[in-house]
């Protein structure tokens, strides 16, 4: 299995000093500063983090990260980490329709500072005619730290010409936002359509959610671990089918520069959010997918959670996606009879949610 961090660095992840202490050094960077000078520099941090780390908070372009810049992983502080964003500048409410499909863009879910730069915001593919039509929520990947709803333009559209109802979400991202971040969005969206989704077209009752690789893993994540349902007074039972693709559902798998970022090296929290944690019988219909040319880690990984959800009782299904690699999925999925599409669907109409 592989380790998250050091054991010093999580020993080290205690509450950050009081204002009366703020010449301690950060508790991370005291783990990791080798000439004791209270800054990071490049080469003080680890090899899998830096490049991100770097990317994300060096504020100032120096080089060097100070206390302050490392603080914000999480908070979301100062740092600069929509650098790594990518997507349009422009968030305002917007309709077109293309080729019969009616695209609703930039429906506010959830507001406030922390949704800035449009992450509390979907976009709705509405299939033609007036439905009801069967929904699938579907979370964007990339890495729980990049990426936005934008990377679905040609995916969303395709869903929607087979007769179902897409709904792509933004949620709040790592370093600025550390998790549980993801997954509360991810419920707040569910909730957002579960309240509005009859007024576009769709079926409240026929919900499913999907995603791909990091989207795979909330996707997962949410139809396990009912707390963040709850919390907004919904169940499990309100998800009809769970679709996660090649998603990360063992955390304590992932890498460390992903346990730095998202997690905080705080093992309890990577045990935490990883969905074959949660496993237990009566769980929402689950078919989980990977390709069978992604790294060993996401494929043991994935068949471990099949494995675990059958021995549980749980109603699972199991397919690889031939001839794929992890990021080869979502653009093949887009074209018209790609088999990956096709599993889906099947297994969506399996369980009461044929258009």
């Amino acid at each position: 299995m592989i380790r998250s961090l050091a054991s010093a660095i999580a020993i080290a992840l205690l509450p950050a000093p009081s204002p009366a202490q703020t010449e301690t050094p950060a508790p991370l960077v005291a783990a990791l500063d080798a000439d004791g000078d209270g800054t990071l520099a490049s080469s003080e941090l680890p090899s899998q983090a830096r490049r991100v780390l770097l990317f994300a908070l060096d504020a100032d372009d120096d080089g060097v990260l100070s206390a302050d810049e490392l603080d914000t992983i999480g908070r979301g502080g100062a740092g600069r980490g929509r650098k790594t964003r990518r997507g349009p500048d422009n968030w305002d409410f917007a309709v077109e329709t293309t080729n019969g499909i009616r695209v609703v863009r930039n429906l506010e879910y959830a507001s406030g500072d922390a949704y800035a730069g449009g992450r509390g915001k979907l976009d709705l593919y509405l299939p033609a005619g007036d439905g009801p039509h069967p929904v699938i929520v579907f979370f964007h990947g990339g890495g729980l730290y990049n990426g936005d709803k934008h990377s679905l333009v040609d995916l969303g559209p395709r869903f929607a010409s087979l007769g179902y109802l897409v709904a792509a979400p933004n949620y709040r991202l790592s370093p600025e936002y550390a998790y549980p971040a993801y997954i509360e969005d991810a419920a707040a969206a569910f909730r957002w359509v579960r309240d509005h989704i009859g007024n576009h077209g769709g079926d409240r009752d026929r919900i499913a959610v999907s995603g791909g690789s990091a989207g795979g893993h909330i996707a997962a994540l949410l139809s396990v671990d009912e707390r963040y349902l709850r919390a907004h007074e919904l169940g499990l039972q309100y998800v009809r089918a769970s679709l996660p693709i090649t998603g990360l559902m063992n955390a304590e798998r992932a890498g460390r520069e992903r346990h730095l970022l998202t997690w905080r090296a705080d093992p309890e929290l990577v045990r935490e959010a990883s969905p074959i944690r949660y496993v237990a019988s009566g769980l929402p219909p689950m078919l989980i997918t990977v390709a069978d040319g992604d790294t060993e880690n996401r494929r043991t990984q994935n068949v471990e959670m099949f494995e675990a959800m059958e021995a549980a009782g749980a109603e699972v299904e199991f397919e690889w996606l031939v001839d794929r690699t992890h990021n080869s999925i979502r653009p093949n999925m887009a074209k018209e009879g790609d088999a990956t599409v096709e599993l889906l669907l099947d297994f969506l109409r399996r369980h009461g949610m044929a258009p």
